[in-house]
C-alpha cells in the first residue's frame, strides 16, 4: 500500500500528493490543490524512490514553471519525503497539512507517537507533585503493615499529623528484639 512516511519539505504550505506505482519505483508528485492532483496539472515538484519497498527516500526535483518551488524542511537531511509501495498499488493522493518544529522533539527517536506520549506524560508528571518521603522506625515489630497501606503519622513534637502510604517495610532487630522500619510517602500536588 501506497503510504507518506516522513516529511522534510519547505514551503510549509498544505501540500497534495500523489504517489503512483511508475512500473519500477514509487513515483510522487507534488501539487497545491487536489484538483491539480487528480487531474495532473501544475505540477510543482516530481520525484522517485530508488525501488519498491518501505522506507525509501525521495528527492524532488523543481518543475521550471513552479509558483511554489520545494526546499528541504532540514538541511541535514538528504530527502523531501520517505514513502513505501509496492508493484501494483493504485494511485493515491494525500493531503499533507503544516506542521510545526518543536526542537525538543525534533530527534529521530521522538517521531514515534508511543514515545513523545511517554515523554509528555514524564515531563508532566516531573513537574505537578512532589514527593514527601519519611523514615519512620518502629519500637516493635508491627507484621501485618504492608506496602501500600495508609499510616497515620503524629508527633506533638514534631508537629506532624497527616496520612501517607507505606512505600517499604524492612524488618529490623536481632531474634530476640525485632522492628519495623517503614518509608512512608506523602504527594503534594504543584500549583503553577
Amino acid at each position: 500500500m501506497l503510504s507518506v512516511e516522513n516529511w522534510n519539505i519547505d514551503e510549509n504550505i498544505v501540500w497534495y500528493v500523489r504517489l503512483a506505482d511508475s512500473g519500477s519505483a514509487v513515483s510522487v508528485e507534488m501539487y497545491l490543490t487536489q484538483a491539480d492532483a487528480e487531474t495532473q496539472t501544475n505540477l510543482q515538484a516530481s520525484g522517485e524512490s530508488s525501488g519498491y519497498g518501505s522506507s525509501m527516500e525521495v528527492t524532488l526535483t523543481n518543475e521550471e514553471e513552479a509558483e511554489t518551488p520545494v526546499t528541504f524542511f532540514r538541511d541535514e537531511y538528504s530527502w523531501h519525503l520517505i514513502v513505501s509501495g509496492q508493484n501494483g498499488d493504485g494511485t493515491k493522493i494525500f493531503k499533507v497539512k503544516e506542521f510545526v518544529d518543536m526542537d525538543e522533539i525534533s530527534h529521530s527517536i521522538y517521531r514515534s507517537s508511543g514515545l513523545i506520549t511517554a515523554r509528555a506524560t514524564a515531563e508532566i508528571n516531573a513537574h505537578t507533585h512532589a514527593a514527601i518521603v519519611r523514615n519512620v522506625s518502629l519500637g516493635t515489630h508491627l507484621p501485618e503493615i504492608e506496602v501500600g497501606d495508609i499510616a497515620g503519622l503524629d508527633s506533638a513534637r514534631r508537629g506532624v499529623d497527616d496520612l501517607s502510604q507505606v512505600h517499604e517495610h524492612q524488618i529490623v532487630g536481632t531474634a530476640d528484639s525485632l522492628g519495623s522500619d517503614i518509608e512512608t510517602r506523602k504527594y503534594l500536588e504543584l500549583k503553577r
